[in-house]
């Protein structure tokens, strides 16, 4: 094999790697490794499969609870456990800056139960408002529902992919009719969500159809971000075997 053959295979080679890997960008565990405070969060995150579903997201947002937010989930089942859960990760990217900076005061968030098909009405969607002190709070986008988790900080981020928020309680999991479901919490009820006009909808990213040209906006935001409309996996594979056949060639 000649110098230059070798060249162009170790290139292909790590290439190939890097474009694999970027699918893989980050790890819900290992980030919530980094701080003991969040580990009883981070163990049932793993214990109800969602660590892995988070992970297989490009663009995510994790809504945290530190070990003392979570002492309740030891009375609750698996599967009650897993829905409170979903309902904190929610289907597209918000830091601090971006939820303090809404256009309007309130918008309804899709989050991972929403997706998974078990959601009836408004069970799946999460509102975030922003209130008259500057606070951020969460709660279930189930007409009545309080808001009833309170923004505390930023654990830790990497635009435009994933973002993990340290929340002060967990939202509770309303039924359609407006009546408690799971999730209890003891505090003290927080004030009433905005009216109806006030809410903003934001839904979860999805890749471009080939026949339809995403807004302007979007693709500013594909262009941020680093993730491309194209499908990382489809494009790595045709990469690979597209650089495996110049490599018999120059063999």
């Amino acid at each position: 094999m000649s110098s230059s053959s070798l060249t162009l295979f170790f290139f292909f080679f790590f290439a190939s790697t890097f474009l694999y890997t970027s699918t893989n960008s980050f790890n819900i565990t290992n980030i919530l490794n980094q701080n003991n405070e969040f580990s009883t969060f981070n163990n049932l995150l793993t214990q109800t499969n969602l660590a892995s579903a988070i992970n297989s997201r490009q663009t995510i947002t994790v809504l945290a609870l530190s070990n003392d937010a979570v002492s309740h989930f030891s009375d609750q089942s698996a599967e009650d456990n897993k829905k409170v859960l979903s309902l904190l990760i929610i289907l597209d990217y918000y830091d601090i800056k971006k939820l303090r900076s809404l256009n309007k005061k309130s918008v309804i968030l899709t989050t991972l139960f929403q997706a998974s098909g078990q959601a009836k009405g408004e069970q799946g969607f999460v509102n975030a408002t922003v209130m008259d002190n500057g606070d951020v709070m969460f709660g279930s986008a189930v007409p009545g529902s309080i808001l009833d988790s309170k923004l505390i900080d930023s654990v830790a981020t990497h635009p435009y992919n994933i973002s993990v928020l340290h929340i002060d309680s967990s939202i509770r999991f309303m039924n359609p009719d407006g009546s408690f479901d799971v999730g209890s919490s003891s505090k003290p009820l927080p004030p009433q969500p905005p009216n109806d006009d006030d809410y903003e909808f934001d839904e979860p990213p999805s890749p471009p159809s080939s026949t339809t040209k995403p807004p302007p906006s979007a693709a500013k935001a594909n262009s941020t971000s680093g993730v491309s409309a194209i499908s990382t996996p489809n494009f790595a594979s045709a990469f690979v075997i597209s650089s495996f056949w110049l490599f018999m060639t120059v063999w």
